[in-house]
């Protein structure tokens, strides 16, 4: 273990394969657990207090860990041994995990993966053999379950919820209370169950997106959910227009796995 003494509390608890990068501020009662996996904490982490870590799991730079925050912990799988290593927990730069956030780490053959600038409040969770992309909010209480892959920009309200496997293109946002149940794409607001409500306007503007690409995603979405087509012959528009960001959205339509979500109900 290297790091300067001064910065680690005397209250905290530190064993096993574990790496302390420049920087890193350890507050009291924190446990750091290297002895089922190394632990990697790079250069200007902070832990506030009563966090938790365990391997394998490898942070960036400049995260903050909130009290309460579990970091790294064994997915919860009846089927998984706990004080095995599975394959681990990778996080980028910046990240923030407020009061009771968890992270798992993976069991499969690739390591759950959480990107740059994510936001992690208070009691959100990510399960094992997800990916996330970067600059993602998750408010209070949402819940990813395993093997979740979420894009870029994409915004959860609170208590929102996602199934196994689904995948959240870039850009979308998942209203609170809501659950994810089947591929939600790129930029679309979601409700209910497995329902879309429309686009994330305030969100394309926001990122800078160009005024074409801004109407050629409306366009885009007015032939998915408001021409009455079924997504085998929305895929075939799609296609034949060929453009990039119809392709985008042909991509994701053909690669899902679960299934897109539908339009809004009719009542």
């Amino acid at each position: 273990m290297t790091a300067l003494a001064d910065r680690i509390h005397p209250s905290a608890s530190i064993e096993g394969d574990v790496t302390l990068e420049e920087g890193v501020i350890i507050g009291p009662h924190c446990i750091i657990d290297g002895t089922i996996g190394p632990v990697r904490i790079g250069e200007g982490c902070r832990l506030i207090g009563n966090c938790y870590v365990t391997g394998p799991t490898t942070l960036g730079r400049e995260n903050t860990l909130w009290p309460g925050s579990a970091i790294g912990g064994p997915p919860q799988d009846v089927n998984f041994d706990p004080m095995t290593a599975g394959s681990g927990l990778i996080i980028g730069d910046r990240n923030i995990f407020r009061e009771g956030a968890s992270v798992h780490r993976g069991k499969t053959e690739m390591p759950t993966r959480i990107g740059d600038d994510n936001y992690f409040m208070a009691n959100a969770h990510a399960g094992h053999d997800c990916v996330l992309g970067n600059q993602i909010q998750l408010a209070n209480s949402a819940l990813l379950a395993g093997h979740v892959t979420v894009g870029d920009r994409v915004i959860f309200g609170g208590n929102a919820a996602a199934h196994q496997f689904v995948r959240i293109g870039a850009g979308a946002m998942i209203r609170g209370l809501s659950g994810a149940s089947l591929d939600v794409p790129p930029w679309c607001i979601h409700y209910e169950i497995g329902r879309i409500a429309g686009l994330n306007l305030i969100g394309m503007r926001r990122c800078g997106m160009s005024d074409d690409e801004f109407s050629r995603r409306r366009e885009v979405f007015r032939i998915m959910y408001r021409q009455g087509l079924s997504m085998p012959s929305v895929v075939k528009q799609l296609r034949e227009e060929g453009d990039a960001v119809a392709v985008e959205y042909a991509d994701f339509i053909e690669s899902s796995e679960r299934g897109v979500a539908c339009g809004r109900s009719r009542r």
